[in-house]
């Protein structure tokens, strides 16, 4: 019965151990911006703006990027760093009724973008490059 009990324990902590390492999964996040926040305000008639991150901490983002599309009034970023290349993957989509906005390539307004990602969803992240994120804007 005793040894059962430990065999039992070292299942479950090999079972949680497994679940909690989620370095390879995809993690997302959404922050509702207003259009003030991103210097958009005189551009879009919208009250709120949605930004939803996709993140792969180590893996090809490629295949994410592919399968989604962005919503009304949605602001997609994708970000991934390939371990098997060494790079950092970084694309945006947004839907066409704000791609008008940043195909102006108006760096007031791009950078109010790359700047909420910098500072408020990647600041602890080492490898972020904001020069990457302005690009990957900028290619819109």
């Amino acid at each position: 019965m005793k040894y059962t009990l430990i065999l039992l324990c070292l299942y479950c902590t090999t079972i949680l151990s497994a679940q909690n390492s989620d370095s390879n999964s995809l993690k997302v996040t959404r922050y509702k911006l207003h259009p003030t926040e991103l210097n958009i305000q005189n551009d879009v008639g919208a009250e709120k703006i949605n930004l939803k991150i996709y993140y792969l901490k180590e893996g090809d983002i490629n295949a994410d990027y592919a399968f989604f599309k962005p919503k009304k009034n949605e602001i997609l970023f994708f970000y991934g760093n390939d371990s098997a290349t060494n790079t950092s993957q970084m694309y945006f989509k947004v839907h066409d009724n704000l791609k008008h906005v940043y195909k102006q390539k108006d760096f007031d307004k791009l950078i109010k973008l790359v700047e909420v990602l910098e500072y408020n969803v990647f600041h602890s992240e080492v490898n972020f490059s904001s020069m990457d994120a302005y690009n990957a804007l900028a290619e819109l």
